[in-house]
């Protein structure tokens, strides 16, 4: 092709002169065969040859076969296409003249094609590369090497200058506008961009270039998942929920236009729902997704939190005795709750009243109430009794108590050991003696008081006295009142208050008290004396 140059010369500099109709141009989807290239610049084309050296030609209207060119145009008339060749330069240098589509909104997914071409055969390598600025309407190409604001290149044909690469042929090339962090002013440019370029370089020849098609990226109808509910959560417990999407362009970005997420809960770019509410309720919202293309959808959605499953427990409480004292519970749990029933009062539970269900009522940081159950047992204690304690001398024998009541239980107190009293060991005073009993499961107690006396064997009363002799004895006493004394309604018992002897006479003699069938022990003497009362303590040994 390089033999005909100078004759391209002259064709390409008289079809520069002629005027063909403009295919009309829209703001961004657009058409352009090239009919009269003269007419570009009034929709908004630019044409800036930044080769170094600048040669003598830039961008220029076909040539057609029939006007000495190697061919004719893709579509349309024979020459119209558009077209660019070595004279961009001087005899050797840098090609880089530049072509440069209107302004456009750029958004991802936008699709330009064209058609392109080169003479056959493939003699001198050729480079085409379309660029990308997202600088608005900037014509700033750079110079030479550089690129100026047209930094991002979509495509190159026959990027490494060889031969055999570049069509000779009509071509068609697709390229998608990608890269963009959103919709932006800017332009496309077809840069015929040959290194070594020029009449007597190693490189560049002659391309064509035609019916190149602009497409703007239409926004798809947007599907997000779920069908605008989603599946509830509980306060307290860890959420994990996604929405997703079909139609996006490349990574979608979903964010939250209106309403809110339960508190606690968040929404991350990716459409992933993560967190802990800590809020009870339905909560509303919208969720917009958009794409790399700045295409939107959105969708309203519901999100009920409910009270997580219930925590508490009541597990543990304690078999009681009716006769215990009153209980703090604690068994609870989580603790911090409080307990309610029969017997409760302040989370203390009396046991005499029973048996009872008791209930245990806890409220969480989420105002979640729970309430959970159990029975705590009262088992009845038993009934215990003793019989009164007498009078007895501290001289008396040790002797084993008795009369409590139910049998089988066990005495203690000062002077007891192994159920024996010794009244030396107590000494003179009174002293409770406890009669303690147990089922198995409950035991009570009883206590009477018993007196330990010198024993002398004569009361003085006001004046009046009497005796019992012998004392000790073996059964058989003497009763008697002291001169001009009278005795009357004598009643004596044994220990455990039993009733051994009674007389409501009048005694002013000695009278014998038989007592030999009686069992050893302290016996206990009341009566009147005079009128006055009186007792003595005697013992049957």
């Amino acid at each position: 092709m390089k033999t005909k140059k100078t004759r391209l010369s002259l064709v390409m500099a008289m079809i520069i002169m002629a005027m063909f109709n403009l295919t009309q141009v829209k703001a961004q989807g657009f058409t352009e065969n090239f009919d009269a290239i003269s007419n570009l610049t009034v929709g908004g084309w630019a044409m800036v040859n930044a080769s170094v050296p600048v040669g003598t030609t830039t961008w220029s209207q076909g040539p057609s076969v029939s006007g000495g060119g190697p061919f004719d145009a893709y579509n349309g008339a024979a020459d119209a296409y558009i077209s660019a060749n070595y004279n961009s330069t001087g005899t050797t240098g840098t090609i880089s003249t530049w072509l440069l589509t209107p302004n456009l909104t750029l958004k991802n997914g936008d699709v330009l094609t064209f058609y392109t071409r080169k003479p056959s055969p493939d003699s001198y390598a050729d480079r085409l590369e379309i660029r990308m600025s997202a600088n608005g309407a900037s014509t700033d190409v750079g110079t030479g090497l550089t690129v100026g604001d047209f930094s991002t290149l979509l495509l190159s044909v026959n990027p490494t200058l060889v031969l055999g690469v570049y069509p000779t042929t009509w071509t068609q090339f697709t390229v998608t506008v990608s890269g963009l962090s959103a919709p932006t002013s800017g332009r496309l440019a077809f840069r015929y961009f040959v290194t070594s370029g020029g009449s007597s370089g190693s490189n560049s020849d002659f391309i064509g270039l035609d019916n190149v098609v602009y497409t703007p990226y239409v926004c798809p109808a947007f599907t997000l998942t779920s069908g605008g509910s989603l599946t509830g959560g509980a306060a307290g417990v860890a959420y994990n929920g996604a929405i997703t999407q079909t139609g996006a362009l490349g990574t979608p970005t979903f964010t939250i236009t209106a309403g809110a997420l339960p508190p606690g809960l968040i929404l991350a770019t990716d459409g992933s729902i993560t967190g802990t509410p800590t809020a009870t309720g339905t909560f509303n919202f919208t969720v917009t997704v958009s794409d790399m293309s700045g295409c939107t959808g959105s969708q309203s959605y519901s999100l009920t939190i409910v009270c997580g499953p219930n925590p508490t427990s009541l597990n543990g409480l304690p078999a009681l005795c009716s006769n215990d004292s009153p209980i703090t519970l604690t068994e609870g749990l989580p603790a911090g709750g409080n307990y309610f029933g029969t017997g409760v009062t302040g989370n203390t539970f009396n046991p005499a009243v029973g048996s009872q269900l008791i209930t245990y009522e806890y409220t969480d940081a989420y105002a979640c109430y729970y309430t959970t159950n159990a029975n705590i047992t009262v088992n009845t204690a038993p009934v215990v009794t003793q019989a009164p304690l007498s009078t007895i001398c501290i001289t008396g024998a040790p002797f084993m108590l008795s009369g409590g009541s139910p049998a089988g239980g066990t005495y203690s107190g000062t002077g007891v050991n192994t159920n024996i009293f010794d009244p030396a060991t107590a000494g003179l005073g009174t002293f409770p003696i406890t009669y303690t009993y147990s089922d198995g499961t409950c035991s009570a107690t009883a206590i009477e008081n018993i007196t330990v006396d010198a024993c002398t064997g004569i009361d003085d009363v006001a004046g009046v006295n009497f005796s019992v002799y012998p004392n000790p004895g073996n059964g058989q006493f003497n009763l008697i009142p002291g001169h001009g004394q009278t005795l009357t309604n004598i009643r004596i018992t044994d220990i455990n208050g039993r009733l051994v002897f009674s007389c409501t006479d009048e005694i002013t003699n000695p009278v014998m008290i038989d007592l030999s069938n009686e069992e050893n022990g302290v016996y206990l003497l009341k009566g009147m004396l005079n009128g006055q009362f009186i007792s003595s303590h005697f013992i049957k040994q």
